[in-house]
């Protein structure tokens, strides 16, 4: 064959693979190697077509042959460790792109060959090491720059990634990839408005990436955007419609909507498209959470049991079921799975370090003090500083580590030595053990049976509860009211109450109605048709919260309030309290009873179905006219 000839079949062996024929390229550099065994251009391409092909051991072949005629032969050392990665050879595929990279310094595929098998044995630190140095030899190099940006991702360094892609996209302005990164490193910094405009940037450039328009979807959620986070799940379904994750995202965004039947049928879809039993596990766990708030209780628990069966050892999966077990007082179960809020995050704030101290596990102490730290909510704060009471009473030294605000409240508790709001006044103190507030039930192995009884567990201000009675008199039957959540939960706007449905309560003779909402709901006292009497502005305003509320609930016959705050605080005074609650309700409530295990003087009225406030207010305003009888 002469060399014109075999010029001619290499430039159609080439055009061939261009067009993706690539079994045609592969006969005619066959064609080339028949007559001219040694022709290392014809080697090196048959055996990047066999690699394409999937005939990596074949490729092997072939590019060692070319290897060994042309040992500096850069481009065939990068395609035989291609073929080697392919037979799972790594260190083999590794050390021949370092003999291409040494072979020739500037060959940027050697260097994104061998990155990319880097990065899939889990070395992103080399992978890095691998980009700085082809951009210290090709600083333009705008693809390196957005693959080092994806190494630095997987390291966790996601500042400097977020400068890698930075530095892509100043070389390519329309660089897909490095905005759709860049947009899921900021969104895994919390920094869902500038992620939101990075996938905006890489939708302008590639409209039906399925993928972006999925995590675009997941940070208009985080932002609370649930409209737009939901078209961006529906285009998402549009251009794949088998997509699991986009039937998630969208069943989340409708549960946070409170519209619980269009997020089952979501958690269904994305349950039969997914196969990987770790996240269908934790399908299953929402499915039977919105399964739950339907009152749709039997399914509810046997998707619990799928999932402990899918996905026994996931995070928020078993958070997710622990919150429906609890609901359904299967507390001892639920407890260590309960736990599983702590890796996320749940309640904890930002920036939080635990102490150095060891954890309590439920020894016994001698002379220790036992730090027990509050987390989330207000009304779980004063609920659960009831352990602190408990365990002061079995002979513990307890110290409650709360927020700047309930401070003075907590310093009531029964039996407590301090209450801190920062832990290093503790400096200098004896040898101590700490554990969560909201961890205590399960050290303690606590049912709804065995909730510690020790009476009230706070106590009122004497001279302000003696200033309020002054102010409020002694006339008329007293009813302090709640009616509104603050809003943090999705939830709160089905636990809050329409102020007008406690009309009824108004309209009993000689009952005197007394505003104790604070914040949100104040707005709606000017309309609210019936005469209600509200405290003055500096309620609640000076020397730490819920003060002021605590000595007027001391001067009340009664508080009426749905699931808030309020209601923890007059339980834990001890005062009567009447709790109004949703259909299905926070789990500390429980289930099919009107008393609570958390405290003895506290009645729940509980929707009979969704939504149906005016039946729950019926049998409260019955309530309290057999109690005004008795008390006549």
């Amino acid at each position: 064959m002469t060399s014109a000839l075999a010029s001619r079949l290499l430039q159609d062996g080439l055009d061939m693979h261009r067009r993706g024929a690539v079994t045609d390229a592969a006969a005619r550099y066959s064609q080339i190697l028949k007559f001219e065994p040694k022709n290392v251009d014809a080697l090196c391409l048959l055996g990047l077509a066999y690699g394409e092909l999937k005939r990596s051991a074949e490729a092997v072949e072939f590019l060692r042959k070319a290897t060994r005629l042309a040992p500096k032969h850069a481009v065939a050392h990068n395609f035989l460790g291609g073929a080697l990665k392919e037979l799972g050879r790594a260190d083999e595929a590794l050390a021949s792109f370092d003999r291409a990279i040494s072979h020739r310094p500037d060959l940027m595929d050697a260097y994104v060959n061998r990155a990319d098998l880097l990065m899939a044995l889990t070395r992103p630190a080399e992978a890095v090491e691998t980009y700085d140095r082809a951009l210290a030899i090709h600083p333009n190099f705008f693809q390196g720059w957005c693959n080092r940006g994806v190494g630095l991702e997987r390291m966790n360094h996601l500042e400097d990634a977020i400068a890698s892609y930075d530095r892509a996209i100043a070389l390519r302005a329309d660089l897909t990839a490095a905005h759709a990164n860049r947009g899921n490193a900021l969104a895994a910094l919390g920094r869902h408005e500038a992620a939101v405009d990075s996938f905006d940037r890489a939708l302008a450039t590639k409209p039906d990436f399925a993928e972006i328009h999925l995590n675009r979807g997941n940070s208009l959620a985080r932002l609370h955007r649930r409209e737009e986070a939901l078209a961006s799940y529906e285009r998402t379904l549009a251009i794949r419609p088998d997509m699991a994750e986009a039937q998630f995202g969208r069943g989340m965004v409708l549960r946070e909507q409170t519209r619980f039947e269009e997020a089952v049928r979501c958690f269904d879809r994305a349950i039969a498209l997914n196969r990987n039993d770790a996240v269908r596990g934790l399908f299953h766990s929402h499915r039977a959470e919105a399964l739950n708030m339907l009152g749709r209780f039997p399914e509810a628990l046997a998707d619990v049991s799928h999932c402990l069966q899918v996905a026994p050892d996931d995070d928020q999966a078993l958070y997710a079921v622990s919150l429906v077990e609890l609901l359904h007082g299967r507390w001892r179960e639920a407890w260590p799975r309960y736990e599983r809020r702590i890796a996320l995050k749940v309640g904890i704030p930002e920036g939080f370090s635990p102490p150095a101290w060891p954890p309590w596990r439920g020894e016994s102490l001698k002379d220790e003090l036992l730090v027990l730290r509050g987390e989330q909510g207000l009304g779980d704060h004063i609920l659960f500083s009831c352990f602190g009471a408990h365990l002061a009473k079995l002979g513990y030294r307890i110290v409650l580590w709360t927020k700047p605000s309930l401070q003075p409240l907590l310093r009531t508790v029964p039996g407590v030595e301090r209450v801190v709001s920062d832990v290093a006044v503790l400096a200098g103190s004896s040898d101590m053990r700490w554990a969560s507030m909201m961890s205590l039930p399960g050290i303690l192995g606590t049912t709804p049976e065995t909730v510690p009884r020790n009476g009230p567990f706070l106590t009122a201000e004497p001279d302000r509860v003696a200033a309020w009675r002054e102010r409020l008199g002694t006339h008329g039957f007293k009813i302090g009211i709640a009616w509104q959540n603050a809003g943090a939960s999705h939830l709160d706007k089905l636990r809050s109450i329409p102020l007008r449905e406690f009309a009824a309560l108004g309209a009993i003779p000689g009952v005197r109605l007394i505003s104790l909402q604070k914040g949100a709901g104040v707005e709606d006292i000017p309309a609210a048709g019936f005469q209600l009497e509200t405290l003055d502005d500096s309620f609640d305003e000076g020397g730490g919260a819920f003060l002021d509320s605590a000595a007027v609930m001391m001067n009340l016959d009664l508080v009426v309030t749905p699931c808030n705050a309020i209601a923890h605080l007059a339980g834990a005074l001890g005062r009567p309290t009447f709790v109004a609650l949703m259909h299905v309700p926070e789990w500390r409530w429980l289930l099919d009873r009107d008393d609570s295990p958390w405290y003895p003087a506290t009645r729940l009225f509980r929707q009979s179905s969704a939504g149906d406030w005016p039946g729950v207010f019926a049998r409260i305003a019955d309530a309290i006219g057999a109690r005004r009888s008795q008390a006549d």
